[in-house]
């Protein structure tokens, strides 16, 4: 979370809630502790991909990132901002770098554009405890290049 920098909007609480959820995403053998911040009929959106619901959303992260353990991400978020907000939700939007990590030693890595859409609780406020189940929709509408390995190597 180095490179993590905000733009007007963007509540204190969300750098800790991103960092947590991030904890859960490059973790292979996560699941509940996953699935715990989406609402009941959250939704994961990768490009064309979209789970809804606990089920869904364990099959498709375990379809991009194994339980086997072998392959490792690592999220670098920089620029957040805030995408949209009402009464309800507030979507937060990040830029950043997500390196692969594969055993046996490539290392490669794609940018990132992603939305956060939470939920707010009865006085407005944005719900960014970790694992509340208020994450409506964390969708990477951009992921380039879009697989990996790719050919940008780590670091670079």
């Amino acid at each position: 979370m180095s490179r993590y920098s905000t733009e007007s909007g963007v509540d204190v609480g969300f750098k800790a809630f991103l960092k947590e959820l991030y904890a859960s995403a490059e973790d292979p053998s996560a699941t509940k502790t996953f699935t715990d911040f989406f609402t009941t009929d959250g939704q994961l959106i990768v490009l064309a991909n979209t789970a809804t619901g606990a089920d869904q959303i364990v099959a498709l992260k375990q379809e991009l990132l194994p339980s086997a353990g072998n392959k490792h991400w690592n999220h670098l978020p920089n620029v957040t901002t805030v995408a949209s907000e009402t009464s309800a939700k507030k979507t937060y939007q990040v830029l950043g770098v997500i390196e692969t990590n594969f055993d046996g030693g490539n290392c490669s890595q794609a940018y990132y554009s992603s939305r956060f859409t939470v939920t707010k609780d009865a006085s407005g406020s944005p719900q960014l405890t970790p694992h509340a189940r208020s994450l409506v929709a964390y969708d990477d509408f951009i992921v380039n290049p879009s697989s990996s390995p790719t050919d940008i190597a780590c670091g670079a």
